[in-house]
Order: structure tokens, then C-alpha cells, then sequence
């Protein structure tokens, strides 16, 4: 098909009036590509309700809204979404059917013919996603964007996000999150001086159900965290994903912020600053056992620093050049496997021995990490795409592996790269850290949000009514 023909079915998709002018206002304001998907797609999804109840946007009215909000809890905006797919699917539009993802990022793999969940490949990243974008389009920021839109939404056939394709459709919290984009919108509007047809305020929200935030017991978090040494078939897998595990649960991380790490933002004393939602920079410091896990990790991470050079050509073998730094011994509480066919060696250096952690801050400082082919500190192994350069692994990948970990155990209580972030929170609350130490720590705008994750526990309720009840 011309260029001029796919161009023209671009802007032939429904949208709002300046629809493009405030996704380029978030463009120039710093939010990020993912982010400014996100608002399209739910501008996208309040769009062909407009086209296909025939509504002037300009004439939208309160009774509108309400029946808004109805056609997306009935599931009706799906229907309507593979109409608009299967139309312009045929007429060209770069769609990118394989990768599925739903509104606002599903993290929930595919399902086989027996109905199970099957993870994606390690080396399907999100930002792979983000860039497989027609090259006529590589320099067409809104080209970018509602390719990815409308090439995800609606998928009609085997749906990678069960939850979104329902017959009951979305939940309140994704309505309100709809509504919400729609305020954001109107307030754009409002800032310059375009006609609105009511104010953000009249968008009321729908009243959610308040769910308590369950945290698996610490027991339960720990075996977690050391579950890839024993049901990984690849040892070097299974190093690296207990290594991620240790660094959540250490520091608080979001799934986003420990994807995002890189090798340069390494040292010692465990203190690294990251910059997380909404642009926030904040420090995280990591415990003794999780940079002992980085240590070790990072010899097997230092062997993939080039793909064009032969093992013993990597800067991770450097046995020989620290001998002096220390005594190597075994940690009792960690569990490891023996040295596989292949030389991996699983060695447990203490606390005060980092050496591979000194060995990255020495390449840093003198721009010697500038040369490898990833920045990511935590990168494919395997796949097609392991060795390209600025791979990383998916938030995908990782959190179908976590559930494949929580499911193998069998613990009840539902757990999630973020649960750990809960769990983080909860249980230094329990051992006395103060409301305002983990606000700063994980890097909460308001303290309202840390007070949700403090009493994430039902062991403080049931303590309190044990020990002060009048009637025992």
C-alpha cells in the first residue's frame, strides 16, 4: 500500500477533536511513550463509542457519560473495537496482532489449547513492542502511537488478556481509569481555551468496591524469592531471576524501575539512585544478602557483555585478578546447586566481598560499560533477540514467571512483582520503620498511599484484639 493511503487511514481513525495536539502536549511534557500510549487508548476506546452512537463530541451531555460507563461494564466497547481492527487490519494498518496487549499494558501471557497460561519468550520486551513500528513511521511520533493503539485493542481471536475480554467487561477501577483519561483531556482543553462540552468535574467516577491489600506471609514471600534455584531447569536462568526476586523484595522496586536498572548505576554500599513513576528520582538501598545476589549474578552477566567475543574473552573472567580480596565461603541460609556442565559456578561471596560490584564501578569510571551491548543490568539469555543490543528482559516474562512460582507452591494468597513491593512496605512497618521513612523509600507523592501499604497486614488488626479487647 502507498504511504499516503496508510497515512490517510491514520487519520481517518476515530478521535477526538485536538485529540493529536494533546497527545503532543504530552509528548513535550515529559511523559513517557508508554504512558502517552496509555491515554490514547483510552481516549481511543471513549472515540468509537462516540462513532458508533453517532454523538458530536462537542454535544456530549451527562446522560452520555452514564451510558458511557455502562457500554464499557457490559463489554460492548470490545465489539466495537474488532470492528474498527477488522477494518482497518484490511486496509493496512501496522497492527502488531501477535503481540496482544490490552489497554494499559496486560501482563498476562497467552493461553495454549488447554486453557493454561503460557509465558512469553524472556526476550519479548515492552519496548520491542514499542518500536516495531513501521519504518515510514520511525520519525512519526503519532504514526507510533496509534499504530500501537489500535493494533492492540479489540484482538478478536485468542486474546492474551482474559480479564479485558470478559462478558462482563471492565471493573470499576478500569472505568475510572477511562473517566479519568477523559478529565485529564477536558483540562487540557480547558488550558487552552478550547470548547468543552461540560467540565472535567461532571465526569463523576463510579463507585468501587475499596479491596484490602492481602501481603503472603513473610514465610511465604521468602520462598518465593528462592524458588527459580529450584524449579529452573537453566541454572543461569535461575540465578538471574533469584537475583531480581532479591532485589524487589530489598529495596521496594516497582517491576518498571528494576527492568529499567542499569550496570552503571552499580556500587558497593548498595545505594542507587533510580528514577520511577512520574519522573521521580529517589534512592533505594539494598540489603547485604540482595548485593551478594548482584555479585554473584553479575559474573554470570559480565560473560554476555559482547556478542561477538568467545567466553573467555568477556571482562567477567576475572578470577585471577581478585584473589586478594577476601575468603570465599558459603552461605548456610542460601540454597544453591553445584557447578553445571558448562562452568557456571553459584559461588556465595560474603558481605564484604563485592567484587564484581567493584569491578563494574571501575569500568564506569573509566567508560569501559559504554562498550557493551546492553546498559541493562538484567538481560535476556536465551532467544533470538539475547544478544541485540539494549535488551532487557520483559515485564511480561518476569511477572508470568512470578505467577509460575506462586502457583508451584502453592500459595493462596494472590503475589505479583508487586506484592513483594507490599511486602517490603508491610513487614518494615511491622519491625517499626516510620510512615514517612518508607513514603520516602517508595517514593509515594502523598502519604495517604504508604498508609495503604503499612496496614496491607491483618496482623496488626488481630494483634490489637488480642492484647486490648476488654472482654478476653
Amino acid at each position: 500500500m502507498k504511504n499516503s493511503r496508510k497515512k490517510e487511514m491514520l487519520e481517518n481513525i476515530p478521535k477526538l477533536p485536538e485529540q493529536d495536539k494533546y497527545l503532543l502536549y504530552l509528548q513535550n511534557n515529559s511523559y513517557s511513550f508508554l504512558t502517552i500510549i496509555n491515554y490514547a487508548r483510552d481516549l481511543a476506546i471513549f472515540s468509537v463509542y462516540l462513532h458508533f452512537n453517532g454523538i458530536d463530541f462537542l454535544k456530549v451531555s451527562k446522560e452520555d457519560i452514564s451510558n458511557y460507563k455502562g457500554y464499557l461494564k457490559s463489554g460492548n466497547h470490545l465489539k466495537d473495537l474488532d470492528r474498527i481492527r477488522r477494518e482497518y487490519l484490511n486496509n493496512g494498518l501496522d497492527t502488531t496482532e501477535s503481540k496482544g496487549e490490552a489497554p494499559r499494558g496486560s501482563v498476562r501471557g497467552g493461553k495454549d489449547s488447554r486453557g493454561m497460561v503460557t509465558p512469553r519468550d524472556e526476550t519479548e520486551t515492552d519496548v520491542d513492542v514499542l518500536n516495531e513500528t513501521d519504518e515510514v513511521y520511525e520519525d512519526d511520533f503519532l504514526a507510533k502511537v496509534y499504530s500501537k493503539v489500535y493494533g492492540s485493542l479489540g484482538i478478536l481471536d485468542r486474546p492474551l488478556n482474559s480479564r479485558a475480554r470478559s462478558d462482563h467487561g471492565l471493573d470499576e477501577r478500569s472505568i475510572n481509569r477511562m473517566l479519568s483519561a477523559l478529565r485529564s483531556y477536558l483540562k487540557f482543553r480547558i488550558n487552552w481555551d478550547l470548547e468543552i462540552p461540560l467540565p472535567p468535574d461532571a465526569v463523576n467516577m463510579v463507585k468501587a468496591v475499596k479491596k484490602m491489600k492481602k501481603v503472603a506471609s513473610f514465610e511465604d514471600l521468602v520462598r518465593l524469592i528462592e524458588s527459580p534455584m529450584e524449579f529452573e531447569k537453566d541454572e543461569k536462568v535461575a540465578l538471574r531471576n533469584r537475583c531480581m526476586l532479591e532485589v524487589l523484595f530489598a529495596s521496594g522496586m516497582r517491576i518498571s524501575e528494576l527492568i529499567s536498572l542499569d550496570l552503571d548505576q552499580l556500587n558497593t554500599e548498595g545505594k542507587i539512585y533510580i528514577t520511577g513513576k512520574g519522573r521521580k528520582e529517589r534512592t533505594i538501598f539494598l540489603t547485604p544478602r540482595a548485593l551478594g545476589w548482584i555479585n554473584k549474578y553479575l559474573k554470570l552477566r559480565l560473560e554476555y557483555a559482547f556478542s561477538d567475543r568467545v567466553k573467555e574473552e568477556q571482562p567477567g573472567v576475572v578470577d585471577s585478578l581478585y584473589n586478594d580480596l577476601g575468603i570465599e565461603k558459603k552461605d548456610k541460609n542460601m540454597k544453591l546447586r553445584e557447578t553445571n556442565s558448562e562452568g557456571l559456578n553459584l559461588e556465595v561471596f560474603d558481605s564484604e566481598n563485592r567484587k564484581y560490584i567493584s569491578l563494574v564501578e571501575n569500568y564506569r569510571k573509566n567508560e569501559f560499560l559504554k562498550k557493551f551491548d546492553s546498559p541493562a543490568l538484567f538481560i535476556p539469555l536465551s532467544g533470538s533477540r539475547s544478544r541485540k543490543a539494549n535488551a532487557r528482559i520483559s515485564t511480561n516474562y518476569f511477572q508470568e514467571k512470578i505467577a509460575e512460582y506462586r502457583r508451584r507452591l502453592g500459595i493462596q494468597i494472590p503475589t505479583s512483582a508487586h506484592s513483594l513491593r507490599h511486602g517490603f512496605a508491610t513487614y518494615l512497618a511491622q519491625q517499626g520503620a516510620s510512615p514517612a521513612a518508607l513514603q520516602v523509600l517508595l517514593g509515594h507523592e502523598s502519604l495517604d498511599t504508604t498508609t495503604r501499604y503499612i496496614h496491607a497486614s491483618e496482623k496488626f488488626a488481630e494483634e490489637t484484639v488480642r492484647k486490648n479487647h476488654p472482654l478476653q
